[in-house]
């Protein structure tokens, strides 16, 4: 009779391979077909025995007397996250164009807002309160299917993902997707949870006997955290686009072009150059930053300092000669022997005349007497056992290996069984472990290693490991998984991890390095000098961690003396020197306040890093430091300079013990996001009235836009007025070259500009105009903008003219319609005087999708309100000539028309919005009517709030 039907699922095909390589090789257990034409490889084995599902589902090891059964055991991957609610924004720059671009992370699952909460359809607030879609990526539908195919066949599901918080996360998404498949899986409660460390077959094994059930806090504390990076960061990232790209385009246009043109030394910043925001890449590049400010405002102070040398005679005696003083009133006796340098006990003074005086009284002193002489044994102790930070920090500074390099090489060596899983947090093993076999099977390795493990197990040199104060109570700590010779292992990179991971295991089973350690005090006037010796007695665990750890002071065995010994010093000397600035941080130092900070987990600390790297932000040298670039200079003090610091890891610290608090069963997720919405909103908020910040921090480190006789040409001067001097300003291009040219535009007009030579200002002209002239009214006249004086312009495209102030356009006025996603012009303006002024207000914010564009396929139309001289009406973005036709003219009988108001708390929004209309596709706003006066009966008021 056939045994249960069992589902596995490992998170990487290797590890569904080495599964299915353990199943196979079980006593009894028979291998059937395997299926590699669907997305992934599919392993089927019959017969593998291990105790009754029925027993199991505790965690706990199923005792002796558990009923064992045969099982078949399907076994599939899958490739890391199923779901991903994190988006990366980006903004894609060039010389002469500034567009956007949302790129999603590599996951069969997108997770997003509905289409209606698209780019320039709402504001980004909204983004606090909106729904949250789930739908699979085409490239990804196969594996989804392919797993909902293999639960129907199943009666259990073994989730054989990694043991970590994110495992457990995709646990949950495989799950959902199999429950999809096959209901019963639930019903029945027939879905368990594995728990290993590596692909070894005693620990699979192992596994098998101690079947648990997903961790549904730790699932809670990763949906937690998804949900706020999605919410808050896209949100504060496509606010940031709009400050960018609209409110000053024209700063934005100047950043690029002296970034491609003049700043050479910088990252090349191509067509493809991305600048990103992210709640961890940020905190990363603000310590590379801080660290870079810290050395650039350094003021150094100099200092002088007193140097004793005492010398040895060969039996270890005192030369205690009476010197002849030489040149510059220094003691200078060339006697032989080892010279001992002892260190003044005030170290340093900053004031040359005192330590001049000081210096004076010793010599006239002449000798100087031993005060105190003491030793005591000293140890160096061995390290803890190993996890990632760790792992991280030494790769970096032993092996000079960048950590995002040595997190895929360590997966190999896991992958390939060579190494325990790279990505843990545990620095304690488990009483149960057993470190007597595993260091024996070094015994057969030839070389270093292998004789280091036989001296191990020999003359009561092991010791049982330290256990370090971290434990994720998933993996043990990092070490060995099977013994071979590194020189086995073809890359020389792996070759090496592989070393300094058997290295620092069999350091952690060594004794502590034992030593004494002595300390010679001298007196001379009233200043005392010290040294300190060291004589290393046993290395144990030194001997094997070789050339890596040393263990010295430099000076060795101090001389026998009594206290009250008389010496005459062989130098006496008075020296200067100058306080120095800290040095760039190293990677290790960056591993470290990142890892202390909370920014980013021990599997995700290193590809922050890489990101800050990739943009560009930053450059690492040969010696592992990281040196800033001004473009991630000028975004550090930018962002910081809005309020609440957000180059700092405090918020990303505080959400990261939320969802700690969360994991632990503290706290639920609802509670948690409720409280931390209400903190991103206030800091959105106060970030977004504060914009205008990022552009000043550019221009410090870029330079004015408008300036540079090498990227301009001048069009026309004296062209039009400008409205802070009230002088004329010149209309100029931007000159055409390889460096700000954008080969997918060839056929768009280059970027033009209007530069005050008075204020050193200049304000970017609207895009693809190819004609743009100061505006005359009726009577001939230059007008001027009622709210900031400028003097309007008109711009020509396909024969059709608008107005614009150049001002407005590049710093729209909020109180008159002006927003962050509006191309500002006049017929966008709500000032009530202006008689070029069309503008309604919320009319660059989508009322609902244009049914005409829908219909047609174009899902970009959207309906927008609108005033003209006719009146108010309902018109398509995409309207205009040969264009979208979708119009709706409101009533006349309005004096006003605007859309219900739903900015000023996320709360409003289901009171701005149509709940009988909206959908999962469709967002539709309701407009607020102002009636005139007289238009309308008596008994009706005096506004209507409505869905139309």
């Amino acid at each position: 009779m056939a045994g249960p039907i069992v589902l596995n699922v490992a998170e990487k095909p290797s590890v569904a391979r080495a599964l299915a390589d353990v199943f196979r090789s079980s006593p009894g257990a028979q291998q059937r077909n395997n299926h590699a034409n669907g997305p992934t490889q599919i392993f089927e084995c019959d017969n593998v025995r291990f105790p009754c599902l029925d027993q199991q589902g505790s965690g706990r090891l199923a005792s002796n007397n558990a009923r064992v059964e045969g099982h078949t055991m399907i076994t599939t991957a899958v490739r890391g996250h199923l779901a991903s609610q994190v988006r990366v924004l980006v903004y894609e720059l060039t010389a002469v164009t500034c567009c956007c671009k949302l790129i999603a992370c590599s996951s069969p699952l997108r997770q997003d807002f509905p289409s209606s909460y698209g780019w320039r359809r709402v504001n980004p607030v909204a983004l606090f309160d909106a729904p949250i879609n789930t739908t699979y990526k085409e490239d990804m539908q196969p594996l989804e299917r392919m797993l909902r195919d293999l639960a129907r066949r199943a009666s259990a599901l073994i989730l054989w993902l990694d043991c970590d918080r994110e495992g457990e996360a995709i646990s949950d998404e495989v799950r959902t997707v199999c429950l999809r498949g096959n209901a019963r899986l639930g019903s029945q409660n027939r879905i368990f949870r594995a728990k290993f460390s590596t692909v070894m077959p005693g620990e699979i094994q192992r596994a098998l006997r101690t079947l648990g059930r997903v961790n549904e806090n730790l699932v809670k504390a990763v949906e937690a955290r998804s949900e706020h990076d999605l919410r808050y960061w896209l949100c504060r990232g496509r606010s940031s686009v709009y400050a960018m790209v609209n409110v000053s385009v024209s700063k934005q246009v100047r950043w690029v072009c002296r970034l491609n043109l003049n700043m050479t030394s910088l990252h090349a910043l191509t067509l493809d150059q991305v600048i990103s925001y992210g709640p961890c890449q940020f905190p990363t590049l603000g310590f590379v930053v801080e660290r870079w400010a810290r050395i650039q405002t350094f003021v150094k102070e100099d200092f002088w300092f007193l140097e004793m040398t005492i010398r040895l005679n060969a039996d270890g005696s005192v030369v205690n000669n009476i010197p002849a003083q030489g040149v510059n009133n220094v003691y200078n006796n060339q006697q032989q022997g080892r010279a001992i340098s002892l260190t003044w006990k005030r170290v340093r003074l900053y004031d040359r005349t005192m330590t001049l005086a000081i210096y004076d009284a010793c010599l006239e002193a002449g000798e100087a007497v031993v005060t105190d002489v003491s030793g005591r044994p000293k140890n160096k102790w061995r390290p803890i056992p190993l996890a990632t930070v760790e792992l991280q920090k030494r790769a970096s500074k032993y092996l000079r290996i960048g950590s995002e390099v040595l997190m895929q090489k360590a997966e190999s060596l896991y992958n390939n069984g060579y190494i325990s899983y790279p990505r843990t947090e545990t620095e304690r093993f488990r009483p149960e472990f057993n470190h007597h076999d595993l260091i024996q099977s070094f015994h057969a390795v030839n070389g270093e290693l292998g004789n280091y493990a036989q001296l191990l197990l020999s003359n009561n040199n092991f010791q049982n490991p330290r256990a370090g104060p971290n434990d994720d109570n998933a993996h043990p700590p990092i070490t060995p998984a099977k013994a071979v010779n590194p020189e086995e292992i073809a890359d020389p990179i792996e070759r090496n991890i592989y070393s300094l991971v058997v290295k620092h295991y069999l350091a952690c089973c060594s004794r502590d390095a034992v030593g004494r350690e002595t300390e010679l005090t001298l007196k001379i006037a009233s200043e005392e000098f010290s040294a300190k010796g060291l004589m290393i007695l046993e290395r144990n665990w030194l001997e094997i961690y070789h050339p890596w750890e040393k263990w010295s002071t430099g000076q060795g065995v101090l001389p026998k003396a009594r206290v009250g010994t008389r010496i005459t010093p062989t130098s006496l000397m008075m020296r200067d020197g100058a306080t120095a600035p800290p040095n760039l941080i190293s990677e290790v130092e960056l591993i470290s306040a990142m890892d202390k900070n909370g920014i980013g987990t021990d599997a995700t600390i290193a590809q922050h890093i890489t990101t800050i790297l990739d943009r560009g932000y930053c450059v690492k040298d040969a010696s592992q430091r990281f040196n800033p670039n001004p473009l991630g200079i000028a975004l550090v003090e930018g962002y910081n300079s809005m309020g609440h610091q957000l180059n700092k890891p405090d918020l990303r610290r505080s959400m990261e013990a939320e969802c700690n608090a969360i994991a632990d069963g503290r706290k639920t997720k609802e509670a948690v996001l409720g409280s931390v919405v209400l903190q991103m909103l206030q800091c959105f908020n106060e970030a977004n009235a504060k914009a205008a910040k990022l552009d000043e921090a550019m221009e410090r480190h870029f330079g004015r836009l408008g300036t540079g006789n090498s990227q301009y040409s001048v069009l026309q001067g004296n062209f039009s007025r400008c409205g802070n001097c009230n002088g004329m300003m010149t209309l100029k291009q931007v000159r055409s070259s390889a460096g700000n040219q954008n080969p997918r535009n060839n056929n768009q007009a280059p970027s033009k500009i209007v530069h005050c030579q008075t204020c050193s200002q200049a304000h970017m002209m609207p895009k693809f105009h190819s004609n743009i002239t100061p505006y005359f009214d009726g009577n001939q006249q230059p007008t001027s903008c009622p709210i900031c004086q400028f003097q309007v312009l008109t711009c020509e495209n396909d024969g059709r003219n608008s107005q614009f102030c150049p001002n407005c356009y590049n710093n729209p006025p909020a109180n008159h319609g002006g927003s962050p996603s509006l191309e500002f012009q006049c017929s966008s303006c709500t000032h009530r005087s202006c008689p070029l002024a069309k503008g309604v207000q919320g009319g660059d914010v989508e009322v609902y999708p244009c049914p005409f564009c829908t219909s047609s396929g174009n899902a970009g139309g959207r309906v927008l309100l609108k005033r003209s001289d006719n009146g108010y009406r309902l018109s398509c973005s995409n309207g205009g000539r040969d264009a979208c036709q979708y119009t709706v003219w409101l009533p006349g009988e309005a004096r006003e028309i605007t859309l219900a108001d739903s900015s000023v708390n996320v709360n409003r929004m289901s009171q701005a919005v149509c709940q009988t209309c909206t959908n999962q596709s469709q967002l539709v706003r309701k407009l607020r009517f102002v009636w005139k006066q007289g238009t309308v009966p008596p008994h009706y008021g005096h506004d209507e709030t409505t869905c139309v």
